[in-house]
Order: structure tokens, then sequence, then C-alpha cells
């Protein structure tokens, strides 16, 4: 497995343990996923390479979908999810890792792309130093 998808995972497993419905996909009508609910999305890596190492920075991006009226339960999962980087150091099953903090993106917007629907949409892009 891959450091980026064995990260993946980690982070969908943290999700899931706080009690987030957490899924890898926008979920369908047929699914009938309930307001508030987590996608771990986008993935991607870059190699990280100085005078005396070589390794990798690894960015996962979460997305968090609440109602109009979950503004601030989206906006308190994102900064759960977020505090993931604030771990200096953590072993998944084949990689160490540590959060990057400083490299948070983080962002909260209104979504109005299904009809007659105002939903809140908040996003947290997260880095990790592969070690």
């Amino acid at each position: 497995m891959s450091a980026l998808n064995e990260l993946y995972n980690y982070i969908a497993d943290k999700c899931e343990g706080w009690g987030f419905d957490t899924w890898d996909h926008l979920p369908l009508d047929s699914e009938n996923a309930k307001y508030p609910f987590v996608i771990v999305g986008e993935q991607q890596s870059t190699p990280s390479i100085t005078k005396t190492s070589a390794g990798e920075t690894c960015y996962i991006t979460v997305h968090i979908w609440g109602s109009r009226h979950q503004q601030q339960v989206v906006d308190q999962m994102k900064e759960r999810i977020a505090s993931l980087t604030y771990n200096p150091a953590f072993r998944t099953k084949h990689y160490f890792f540590s959060g990057r903090p400083g490299l948070i993106d983080n962002q909260m917007m209104i979504d109005d792309s299904v009809a007659n629907t105002l939903l809140w949409h908040g996003v947290v892009t997260m880095a990790f130093i592969l070690r």
C-alpha cells in the first residue's frame, strides 16, 4: 500500500472514530446520506529534497457538508479534522508521518449547486511529511 493511501485510510478511520459519517465519494441520492457528512477526497504528493535527505510531502483534502443550519457543526468538524496535523509524529502500519500545521488550507463556503438548497461546505487541505 502506498504512503498516500495509508494516510488516506488513517484520516478516514479518525473521522469515523469521531462519529462523523464518512464517505470516499459524494453520496448519491439513493445512498440517503444525512447531513453533516465528511468526504475524504483529493490526494497529492510532492518530493521534499534537501541537502541531507529525501522525503515526500503528502496532501489530503477533506470536505465537510452540512445543511444551512449546521454552519457551526461543519466548522467544528473542520477544525477537529485539521487538528490531525498538530500531531508532531505518528505511525501508520508501514509509514511514519509528521503533520505540518503551517500548511493547512482551511475554507468555509456556502454552496447552492443543489436546486432550492443552501449547504455549508467546509474544505480543509492538510499536509504531512513522510519520514
